[in-house]
């Protein structure tokens, strides 16, 4: 199943909730160093203010592993976003923009001895476990994902 394409809410024009679990946003310097970087505070968000289970948690930072991993090869900017935040009751969102609008890629068919291109076959089937949805924005340069929010966060 090919992501679905949406524009979707900027952070800044999210509406504001009651929630306990507060938003965040990050810019990172586009580095292969910054994917773990960007994993750690991810964690500690999902964990400490949105209460996701650790075996969700796991899962969720897989995904934006992939997501930024892309964001630092495909992208042509310095540094890209990562935000998050509780759009509705029920939903968590993140967001990772590299600013670099293409195309929206698709997740791949591989040959079976190639080393990469696999990673958004990983995201389609994590993010349908998970039971959220994933896409990217029409001009192709903002990927995020919406996931069901656990009782705490909501």
């Amino acid at each position: 199943m090919p992501p679905r394409i949406a524009e979707p809410i900027s952070v800044l024009e999210a509406p504001l909730a009651a929630t306990a679990c507060p938003s965040f946003g990050i810019v990172i310097p586009s580095a292969p160093s910054s994917v773990q970087v960007v994993r750690r505070v991810v964690r500690a968000w999902t964990r400490c203010h949105c209460q996701l289970p650790a075996d969700q948690v796991d899962t969720l930072l897989v995904v934006l592993s992939e997501l930024c991993t892309n964001a630092v090869l495909h992208g042509h900017a310095d540094a890209f976003d990562v935000r998050a935040w509780v759009p509705a009751k029920g939903e968590l969102r993140l967001e990772v923009d590299d600013k670099t609008p293409s195309v929206s890629p698709t997740p791949g068919s591989p040959d079976t001895d190639a080393e990469s291109g696999r990673g958004l076959l990983l995201v389609d089937a994590l993010v349908r476990e998970l039971g959220g949805t994933w896409g990217f924005s029409a001009d192709g340069a903002r990927a995020w994902c919406v996931l069901p929010a656990p009782e705490a966060a909501r």
